[in-house]
């Protein structure tokens, strides 16, 4: 990915063209995590795709291209909920990622753990989404999130377990089964 974006920013359109069809399918379902509509994802993944290459040039690869991608996504998101609702917090929007529709529909168990992790606060569903869903690292999750990896690593941590306590009362626990969140 990275000398992708490296070509990318160097002028090649085709680089960028492969960024996307590399990247599609996770921005999108992160972006429905966020706005909880289809049309609004899918809206929202081109409006950060523009940006993204028009803002190639600031790219300077101290975070890896999917990192820095997914805080435009993630900016552009809030931006459009803003708009939404002019006068409420940003606060408020975050409530949307606990009502998000499960993308992770493949098996019946994930689809399950990720509805009941929406009833998560929604710093702790996003952090669990970043990090297992989508596969970032404490640093890049700090960075979309516009936090440090400390920060995320406790709010991990604490929605491992707030999440445990969820599935055991749902009688979801992995640990039931001898696995471990």
């Amino acid at each position: 990915m990275e000398q992708l974006a490296a070509r990318a920013k160097a002028g090649c359109s085709r680089s960028f063209e492969a960024i996307i069809e590399q990247t599609k399918d996770r921005l999108f379902s992160f972006l429905m995590q966020l706005v909880s509509n289809e049309q609004d994802a899918e809206d929202l993944a081109q409006e950060a795709y523009v940006k993204a290459y028009q803002n190639l040039r600031s790219f300077d690869g101290r975070a890896r291209f999917t990192t820095w991608l997914y805080t435009i996504a993630k900016n552009t998101a809030f931006t459009h909920l803003r708009k939404r609702r002019p006068h409420s917090p940003i606060e408020e929007f975050e409530e949307v990622l606990t009502i998000a529709p499960a993308s992770l529909a493949d098996a019946e168990d994930a689809s399950s753990i990720w509805a009941v992790a929406r009833q998560l606060k929604p710093v702790f569903f996003e952090t669990l989404w970043l990090f297992y869903a989508e596969g970032f690292s404490l640093k890049e999750t700090a960075t979309i999130l516009k936090s440090n990896p400390i920060t995320v690593r406790v709010n991990l941590h604490r929605a491992r377990g707030a999440l445990g306590k969820k599935l055991d009362r749902a009688g979801l626990s992995p640990r039931k089964n001898g696995g471990m969140l």
